[in-house]
């Protein structure tokens, strides 16, 4: 069983999820995730506990989000 781990964004809708999505399966290759957008913390959820956790909030903060893990 895969470990997840959860993260708090500044996503807002499916139109930045779209396009954030080539650059994120290209971070994550070939871990499982998405976005809850409707949980108030618009939480995303990645299947993978060794994740490139420092690329993936550079990532975030080049496409003007903000991203916290959530414990």
């Amino acid at each position: 069983m895969k470990a997840i781990r959860l993260f708090k964004t500044t996503v807002k809708n499916n139109k930045q999820v779209v396009k954030l999505t080539p650059q994120l399966n290209s971070l994550l290759s070939n871990r499982k995730w998405n976005f809850d957008l409707t949980d108030s913390d618009k939480v995303l959820r990645i299947e993978d506990e060794n994740i490139p956790l420092q690329k993936l909030i550079f990532m975030m903060n080049e496409n003007s989000h903000q991203i916290v893990e959530l414990h």
